[in-house]
């Protein structure tokens, strides 16, 4: 058994990165697509009226676009992981995406809750806000701790060590 490494001998950590990616991507896929298939399931309902239905159509065609954006990240980060050139320059632009779109949401989060939390509670409320500070933190953590990775990927396929180790077609 043999350890991949890059050219200067040591461990390419980014190859590692890419197989969380890979499998966060392919856990997402998995997600989106149970979650289609119930909305579907709901959809075949006869007691549903105009307004839900067009909801029900709205969330099956997000859950159909996010399925096959995630499984678009599994396939550049499979093909990364085997060094394929073309997949490259895709994946620095996917992953440089979900970057800015984890900060995004982390943002979005953050105004909510600080929002939500001005608003005045009542009395016995300190437990729950506390329960869903934690949540919010653990969120926004995750949302932080993605984004630097996403973004140190990025660096990581841009530099020329790396870049060295990707094969190119052949004519």
């Amino acid at each position: 058994m043999t350890l991949h490494s890059d050219s200067a001998g040591r461990f390419a950590f980014w190859r590692l990165a890419l197989w969380l990616i890979l499998l966060l991507g392919a856990f997402g896929a998995l997600q989106y697509g149970v979650h289609a298939q119930r909305v579907w399931a709901v959809l075949a309902s006869p007691d549903l009226d105009p307004a839900g239905r067009s909801a029900l159509h709205t969330m099956l065609g997000w859950d159909l676009a996010y399925f096959i954006a995630a499984a678009v990240l599994v396939v550049l980060c499979a093909a990364a992981i085997l060094r394929q050139g073309w997949s490259r320059l895709p994946l620095r632009v996917a992953l440089a995406l979900l970057a800015a779109t984890l900060l995004a949401s982390g943002a979005l989060l953050y105004r909510q809750w600080g929002a939500w939390h001005a608003l005045p509670h009542a009395p016995g409320m300190a437990v729950r806000l506390a329960d869903e500070a934690r949540r919010v933190h653990l969120s926004l953590g995750f949302d932080a701790a993605g984004a630097l990775l996403m973004g140190w990927l990025v660096w990581q396929l841009g530099r020329d060590s790396v870049r060295a180790q990707f094969r190119r077609r052949r004519p």
